[in-house]
């Protein structure tokens, strides 16, 4: 009986799982802002697919985009940092050093290139578990047909 008790009580400490220990997703809908970097020289947002994602996140909060422009290591850097909550138009290798270090969602674009396939993702913060939560299950609704 003891155990069901100490099992209730451990439940109750979850209460709203999974978190944001930064608090992206509640600054995102509080502030109606969404960090964006966005990769140069990559290919169109409709070539890669994440435009259409970060449209269904736009309507999930509320909130608008405010792109950073810039090279895919120093974005993944300020998106480690806390200064961006998102990273759009960047391609990965199967091995890539990054996907320890950032949470690379479901991919939205395979592309085959001289030294093998690249895939799109859309990256966020590691550990930010509620907004991982929301893009990934936006980028997996914007990739399924009507």
């Amino acid at each position: 009986m003891k155990a069901h008790y100490l099992m209730l009580l451990c439940l109750a400490g979850c209460g709203n799982i999974p978190k944001d220990p930064e608090g992206t997703l509640d600054r995102i809908r509080r502030q109606h802002v969404i960090r964006v970097g966005r990769v140069e020289g990559g290919l169109p947002p409709d070539a890669l697919g994440w435009h259409r994602v970060l449209t269904r996140v736009e309507a999930s909060t509320g909130a608008e985009p405010i792109f950073q422009r810039g090279m895919l290591e120093p974005l993944l850097l300020d998106l480690e940092a806390g200064k961006l909550d998102v990273v759009v138009g960047g391609r990965f290798d199967e091995k890539t050093p990054w996907k320890t270090r950032v949470t690379l969602g479901p991919p939205i674009g395979r592309i085959e290139t001289p030294t093998g396939k690249t895939a799109s993702h859309i990256v966020v913060r590691n550990g930010e578990n509620a907004w991982i939560m929301l893009v990934q299950r936006e980028t997996k609704a914007a990739g399924k047909k009507p």
